[in-house]
């Protein structure tokens, strides 16, 4: 019979090179165990790597699709909240003025005026309004203030109308100044004239915020408060109290009016808020999707690995139990 024999040697090269296979394992087990993620997954995948670079990829472009979608919602949710308080004051403004018109009086006149004024002043303020330090009605130059203040307005509008005492030719001529080029968009408008980008929110789907406070439905909120307003002494002292008070109602029936087109704004941007609701609901179900199908093909089954590093730990110690024996097999311990 043949007995083969290994030196001390190539015995210790064995059990050295055994001790470094088995921490190398364990070391790469330990990390599947701590990050979760197979550490096979050439093998685990059949070589292909690409299906799950796309799945990482696609996974990236809907996470940025949400952060738009929020952004987006954010946007609309704000712009939402400015124009909602410019439509109550009209609504509520009109309505007053409407009511009081056949009572109406000079204090009434001149109260009404003022508060039309008041409006005039939070309109343009609401249109000025801001979002993390961007307007939101300057068009693409969201670093502009679009609207000059209200004092500059009245100025402007007195020195068309201040020679007028009739209903019908003050209003004509406030009309024309919001129109004319020369006028309100030279004087009183900042902002650029070109709308906000298309903001794309789902691999199918964009909104388009188009809102600019030179818009025709704005101005004719700010042209109706500004015809109460003028109706004050401040600003066309010489009309008599019947003047004032009829240009004071004229006011009131173009505050309803403006009222209707503010409405109309709204109900785009609950439209658009809706849509930017439906496409975040359908963006985080494909995410969801997108996410099981890559933790199958990448995630490291937690129980097998943990058996795997009680097996690997098991031998590591039976090698260290060999492996300090045969340090203590020599000439005098045999004698």
């Amino acid at each position: 019979m043949n007995v083969q024999s290994f030196g001390d040697m190539a015995q210790y090269l064995f059990l050295r090179g055994r001790s470094v296979e088995l921490n190398k394992t364990l070391d790469t087990l330990t990390q599947e165990m701590s990050t979760g993620i197979a550490s096979n997954l050439p093998e685990r995948l059949g070589g292909d790597l690409g299906f799950v670079a796309d799945l990482e990829r696609s996974i990236s472009k809907m996470d940025s699709y949400q952060v738009a979608a929020q952004e987006a919602a954010l946007l609309s949710s704000t712009a939402q909240d400015y124009l909602e308080r410019i439509n109550d004051n009209a609504l509520n403004l009109g309505a007053d003025i409407l009511s009081l018109s056949s009572t109406s009086n000079d204090t009434t006149a001149q109260e009404l005026a003022a508060q039309s004024m008041t409006f005039l002043r939070e309109t343009i303020s609401n249109l000025n309004g801001q979002l993390s330090g961007r307007s939101l009605f300057a068009g693409t130059d969201t670093g502009a203030t679009p609207l000059e203040s209200a004092d500059t307005m009245m100025t402007a509008l007195v020195a068309e109308v201040g020679a007028l005492t009739d209903v019908d030719d003050i209003t004509q001529a406030v009309q024309d100044w919001f129109d004319d080029p020369a006028g309100f968009d030279a004087i009183m408008y900042n902002g650029s004239t070109d709308d906000m980008s298309a903001v794309r929110i789902g691999a199918n789907e964009e909104v388009n915020f188009a809102l600019r406070a030179d818009d025709d439905r704005f101005k004719q909120a700010m042209k109706s408060f500004a015809l109460g307003a003028l109706a004050s002494e401040d600003y066309l002292g010489h009309l008599s109290t019947v003047e004032s008070s009829a240009l004071v109602e004229r006011a009131g029936t173009e505050l309803m009016n403006a009222q209707s087109e503010l409405t109309d704004v709204q109900s785009d941007i609950g439209f658009i808020e809706a849509r930017i609701s439906e496409t975040q609901t359908r963006n985080a179900a494909a995410l969801t999707s997108m996410g099981t199908t890559l933790n199958d093909l990448i995630l490291a089954d937690p129980a097998e690995t943990a058996s795997r590093i009680e097996e690997v730990e098991f031998q590591l110690e039976a090698l260290y139990s060999i492996t300090v024996r045969s340090s203590q097999l020599n000439l005098l311990n045999y004698m």
